[in-house]
């Protein structure tokens, strides 16, 4: 990496918190609602989000802009990797989904924490760069606090807060601002979203970086990692 690292800005969730349930006990759940039992270990459920994830990147924007007719339709991936007959099933779908918005939400990783605290201890500068509603927006920094790791970010934008959201150029452009680094080049981004954190951190002159613990992601030419702790390799 020809420039020194200075600034690393997190996604939040899927990146620093995993989904709660995660979204192959989501799938399993809803397999189970439709008469099928599946266990969410079953890797046809994999291979159907990554079918999915595939389509998503074809359409070329951002998840907050699909149409549900458009979410549907990359659900009924999933829905045909497990045999299940997609007609009559987005209620259902969307119940789940639903179901976890009410409850808790996110878990963080095991090693977010001990990953920050080790690239704090570089002295590389750390921000938070998630896209939110105005209620999520309202739970953002509580649960970082609760988890014990909101003192390790310098700064935290959310794009309710600020107008623009990822992947337009214009956020990341204020978060650059923000944490007082003049060259994007010397800052990563790191998120689970092709669109939103590959595209848009690549578009804004950062470092893009893809977190992938499942390996779901095909993309080529960017950072990829497993775990949050992968990225200490690429600071030294």
């Amino acid at each position: 990496m020809s420039e020194k690292i200075r600034g690393i800005f997190f996604d939040f969730g899927g990146t620093l918190f995993d989904y709660y349930p995660s979204n192959v006990v989501i799938w399993a759940n809803i397999a189970k609602r439709l008469g099928f039992d599946i266990s969410p270990s079953d890797p046809r459920i994999r291979r159907g989000i990554r079918k999915q994830i595939e389509a998503y990147e074809k359409l070329g924007k951002p998840f907050s802009e699909l149409s549900s007719d458009e979410l549907h339709i990359l659900n009924s991936h999933v829905l045909k990797a497990l045999g299940i007959e997609t007609e009559g099933t987005k209620e259902t779908i969307v119940a789940e989904f639903k179901a976890r918005e009410q409850g808790k939400q996110h878990t963080i990783y095991p090693d977010t924490l001990e990953t920050l605290r080790n690239i704090k201890e570089i002295g590389i500068r750390i921000g938070l760069l998630s896209n939110t509603d105005h209620r999520l927006a309202l739970s953002r920094r509580p649960t970082l606090k609760e988890n014990g790791i909101l003192h390790y970010f310098d700064i935290i934008i959310l794009s309710v807060e600020v107008g623009v959201q990822k992947p337009q150029k214009e956020i990341f452009d204020i978060a650059l601002r923000e944490i007082g680094i003049k060259n994007p080049a010397q800052v990563m981004h790191i998120g689970d979203s092709p669109i939103e954190d590959v595209w848009g951190a690549r578009n804004a002159g950062f470092i893009p970086v893809l977190f992938d613990p499942m390996e779901l992601f095909s993309t080529e030419n960017v950072i990829k990692i497993k775990t949050l702790s992968d990225i200490l390799h690429y600071l030294k």
